[in-house]
This record gives structure tokens, C-alpha cells and sequence, in this order.
């Protein structure tokens, strides 16, 4: 009878962890920066496509995937300072995943920072969770060049480059506004 019911189990253990699989060699590919993407059939014929951004609507939240390195200051001191951020793994890439409520749409959205070789990238989406077809987007990138610790230091370290760039006058109110945060909580 034990057989059974583990066998039973693993069966459909099996046919679950199946089920949530994709298969992603039919997907057509965008170059973003320096990456060549795997892109899901539902975001193919973009709004716009360049060297820094692949857009599939005129809407960045629907779809984008984004190459940030010249911007990387500006941009994940924005994400940081507005929405909630969680360090996860997607892939094998060391990633923060932040998420956020458009009132406009009224929708959940997210947005996933990883690297891929040295360079960083971010993707939009409409919702909150890391869905298996922004894994495979994730997957089909270069695995990055950086450590865990390195990873998450750069992007750290930018905050304080961005912080220190204010003019002086200012930087007195931005220390007191974020003074419950010190480096080791940012994410």
C-alpha cells in the first residue's frame, strides 16, 4: 500500500514540475545592448526595438526589456527609492525583482535587474510574479560575469555614487530622508 501512494505521488509530482515547463525553440530572439533574447511568442512584433530596448507596446510596463549600463545610477536609485525590491534568483542570475501598482492601469506590475556577462538589464511586465516565460527571457542571456557579492555590491555602490553626485544643498534632506537606510539593507 506504500508503494503505491509513493508512487502515485511521485507521479504526480512529476507531471506537475512537466506541466510548468517551456519549451522556448520556436521563440524569435531581439538584441538588446550586448544579449540576444529569447522573446515569448505573446510579445513578438515590438512597438519599438533599438540597441537599448526591446518594446512591445507603446506602453513600457506591457513588455520591455531594457540594457541599462550607461543609466544604471539613475535607473535602480529610482526602483529603489519607489517600489518594494526582493533579491531572488531567476535562471542561475542574481537578480532584484521589484514590484509596484500602476493607478493609471490599475495594474500589478514588476520589473527583474540582472546582469548578463558584465552588463545590466532590466525586464518589464504586467504582474507581480516571475512567470516561467520571463525565466526563460532570463535564461536565454549570457549567465553573468559577477559574484553574488559583486552583484549586488555594484548596485549598491551606484546608490552611493548617485547620492554623492547631488549638489551639496540637497544632500543634507536625502541623508535625513533616507537615514533608516543604511547600505547593508538596500537591496
Amino acid at each position: 500500500m506504500f508503494k503505491k501512494i509513493l508512487i502515485i505521488s511521485l507521479s504526480i509530482f512529476i507531471l506537475m514540475n512537466g506541466a510548468g515547463a517551456i519549451d522556448s525553440a520556436n521563440w524569435t530572439s531581439a538584441d538588446v545592448g550586448y544579449e540576444t533574447f529569447k522573446i515569448p511568442p505573446q510579445y513578438e512584433n515590438p512597438y519599438s526595438s533599438d540597441f537599448d530596448m526591446y518594446e512591445f507596446d507603446e506602453d513600457i510596463d506591457v513588455f520591455t526589456i531594457r540594457y541599462v549600463n550607461p543609466n544604471l545610477m539613475d535607473l535602480y536609485g529610482h526602483f529603489l527609492n519607489e517600489y518594494h525590491g526582493k533579491k531572488v534568483n531567476v535562471a542561475g542570475h542574481d537578480a532584484v525583482h521589484f514590484t509596484y501598482y500602476d493607478r493609471h492601469d490599475k495594474t500589478n506590475n514588476s520589473v527583474l535587474w540582472f546582469s548578463a556577462g558584465e552588463e545590466f538589464y532590466y525586464i518589464n511586465w504586467i504582474g507581480s510574479n516571475i512567470t516561467p516565460a520571463i525565466k526563460e527571457v532570463v535564461k536565454s542571456s549570457l549567465k553573468s560575469n559577477y559574484t553574488h557579492k559583486e552583484f549586488y555590491s555594484i548596485l549598491n555602490d551606484n546608490i552611493k555614487i548617485t547620492i554623492l553626485s547631488i549638489p551639496l544643498n540637497l544632500k543634507g534632506l536625502i541623508i535625513l530622508l533616507s537615514s533608516t537606510h543604511t547600505t547593508s539593507e538596500m537591496v
